[in-house]
């Protein structure tokens, strides 16, 4: 029985106590009668507005209650029997109302179906169309909106739903990118070195021993290697293979390591792998990069390089020096006739510089000296660490305006300026980015193992990472520059501080070329006590420093970490001394000190080898050496920072244990 023929013996009732009450009233009171006949038309009018029969209550009865009368539904609204897709029909809740054949069999349970929709309505709408995945197969789904209209022009909105099965191509997508061929190039670090080192006999049994690792490891991935030269190789697999290699930690590596052939240091091996998306040529571009990057950082190590994105494995073994005295011959010959080309030279390290930074810069003004080539240092601050240097060069006549701030450099510079960076390889860190960015012609020295954002536009790069620092790169050009260079006693005693300071007074990095060129320094004017009075700090900085030791925490036994007070001047360089000092504790095996300047957290970290404090610090953002490293940190508090260094180490040693 509809609403309207509906017995309405509620309302009658209601009339005749209206009436009753009324009567009541005027017996009472006449006020009280003539209030109650007022009320009663008051609310007489009220209902005929917003009760039944009412136009605007039932708009807004509508808009409360949608349009879901199955029945009406099925009787205005059908779906084709042949449909090929999976299609159901929803109410604007989500419930469903009406489905085909292809729906039920996605959906045996209409709940099933509850958590796509959900999904759907989080994400979808005016056809729309998104990915969804149910059990194993994946489908392009999507909801409309669609009105009903009934056979008393009342409107309803319903929601469709399809579902269309694009699992096959999903599948075949798959199949693609697995296959994808990418390119390794592999490079022997210290073939001839080992080679050196054995007799004739067995030079060819190590060959073919490296050989078969290689050949055997093409064999478990279903890949190709194929020998360029007595020490490298190429490389063909496919992108699954190369998933395979990532979940084995490329334990290549250290099969090469376990070579043995008599007497003999470990082969060592640097593997660069290219990802082109599906461009051969792209990939052996990406292969190539991959490989100069690795040998930059020190070799034996994998590097993959996706697009920009790079991926590292291993980098256990120290770096290695190779023939270094003949590159340092052709380095020093290629740095002389830039220099004598250019119309003036500006020389910048990296920003907050230390002695290693400054000793080279001056190194690199006493070769122009040499050639009578004006030369400018960049530094717009000068920092504690340099402090007493800077002092003894105001007081030398020569250095007194070699110093220049970046805005005074850049107004000089013209075409032929020659541009050398020292002490940092990396374009975020230097000095002054705009000078950087101005000039045409760029020389880069540095002994940092190499980060991803390498200054890639010089026209010549010293990078050993070999080396114990900067100065003795710069010392070495020096030695084998063809004019005899007269060094200035400040010139070697800064040169002499840049090596001491990186080599913990040569106790670390520390190379059959670090004391030559030291010994070459103290033959030409280098003083040990004038050096050693460059290092003195004040008594408040030698607090704070000890009182950085005092604090440290143990973690996992043998990790210090320990936080260096802000309230002295130079903290970072303090905290670097104090993260030097707690490797002379028994047990510890790394440090790690934090100070806080600013917005900014600076971490220095120390090891003796058997910790890669370089990878624990890449993953904060930093980067260095093995022994030594540092990152910068932004917002977060100290005891964040600390929280990341817990983690960053117990992500490396969970990596080296596999």
């Amino acid at each position: 029985m509809d609403k309207q023929n509906k017995p309405k013996t509620g309302g009658l009732a209601g009339i005749a106590v209206t009436v009753i009450a009324i009567c009541v009233g005027f017996m009472l009171d006449v006020r009280c009668g003539i209030g109650g006949v007022i009320g009663v038309a008051v609310g007489f009018f009220a209902r005929a507005f917003w009760g039944e029969g009412n136009p605007l209550a039932e708009h807004r009865e509508g808009q409360e209650r949608p349009f879901v009368d199955t029945a009406v539904l099925q009787k205005n609204f059908s779906i084709p029997k042949n449909l090929p897709i999976c299609y159901g029909v929803l109410d604007i809740r989500g419930r469903v109302l009406m489905y085909n054949e292809a729906f039920l069999e996605v959906f045996p349970d209409t709940k099933q179906a509850e958590p796509v929709i959900e999904q759907l309505l989080k994400n979808s709408g005016d056809g729309k169309s998104i990915p969804v995945e149910v059990g194993e197969r994946y489908y392009e789904a999507a909801l409309s909106h669609c009105d009903v209209v009934e056979e008393n022009g009342a409107v309803g909105t319903v929601l469709t739903m399809t579902m269309v099965d694009v699992t096959p191509c999903k599948v075949l997508e798959k199949q693609m990118h697995d296959r994808e061929t990418v390119v390794g190039m592999i490079f022997l670090d210290n073939f001839e070195e080992v080679a050196d080192s054995l007799t004739e006999d067995k030079l060819p049994i190590l060959s073919a021993l490296v050989d078969r690792k290689l050949n055997q490891l093409a064999v478990d991935v279903d890949g190709v290697v194929r020998k360029l030269e007595k020490d490298r190789y190429i490389f063909l697999l496919s992108k699954s293979a190369l998933e395979v290699l990532k979940e084995r930690k490329f334990d290549i590596l250290n099969e090469l390591r376990e070579i043995s052939v008599g007497e003999h240091m470990p082969v060592t091996m640097s593997l660069g792998i290219g990802v082109g998306d599906f461009s051969l040529e792209t990939a052996a571009q990406n292969a190539k990069a991959a490989l100069d990057l690795a040998l930059g950082r020190g070799g034996d190590q994998v590097l993959i390089k996706e697009g920009e994105n790079f991926l590292f494995f291993g980098g256990k073994a120290g770096e290695m020096g190779r023939n270094a005295r003949i590159r340092a011959r052709v380095k020093a010959d290629a740095l002389w006739e830039l220099m004598g080309e250019a119309s003036h030279i500006l020389v910048m390290g990296h920003r907050n510089a230390d002695l290693d930074s400054l000793g080279s810069a001056m190194g690199i003004c006493a070769i122009a000296g040499a050639m009578d080539k004006k030369c400018h240092v960049i530094m717009n601050e000068i920092g504690v660490g340099v402090k007493r240097l800077y002092e003894n060069m105001a007081e030398n006549n020569h250095y007194e305006t070699v110093l220049l701030k970046d805005a005074e450099a850049l107004k000089m510079m013209d075409e032929k300026t020659l541009v050398i960076v020292v002490d940092t390889h990396r374009s975020s860190m230097v000095e002054s980015p705009q000078i950087l960015a101005a000039a045409k012609k760029i020389v880069v020295f540095d002994h940092h193992r190499r980060s991803t954002d390498f200054i890639e536009q010089a026209v010549l790069i010293y990078h050993e990472p070999y080396a114990s620092s900067t100065a003795e790169l710069v010392t070495e050009m020096i030695q084998h520059i063809g004019k005899k260079i007269k060094l200035k006693p400040i010139e070697a005693d800064a040169l002499l501080a840049g090596i001491t300071v990186d080599t913990k007074n040569f106790a670390v990095k520390t190379g059959a070329i670090t004391f030559e060129a030291a010994g070459f320094l103290r033959r030409n004017g280098a003083d040990s006590i004038r050096v050693r009075l460059l290092f003195q700090n004040d008594m408040d900085s030698y607090k704070a420093k000890a009182t950085a030791v005092r604090d440290a925490e143990l973690f996992l036994e043998n990790m210090a970490i320990s936080v260096c007070p802000s309230h002295v001047e130079n903290s970072t360089l303090i905290a670097a001394q104090a993260a030097d000092d707690l490797m002379n504790v028994t047990g510890i095996r790394a440090s790690f000190v934090c100070c806080e300047i600013g917005q900014t957290i600076h971490v220095s970290a120390r090891s003796f080898g058997d910790i890669n404090v370089q990878r624990i610090m890449e993953k904060l953002g930093g980067g260095g050496h093995y022994t030594v490293s540092g990152a910068q940190l932004t917002d977060c508090t100290i005891e964040e920072a600390k929280e990341k260094i817990r983690s960053a180490i117990e992500e490396y040693l969970k990596e080296e244990s596999v």
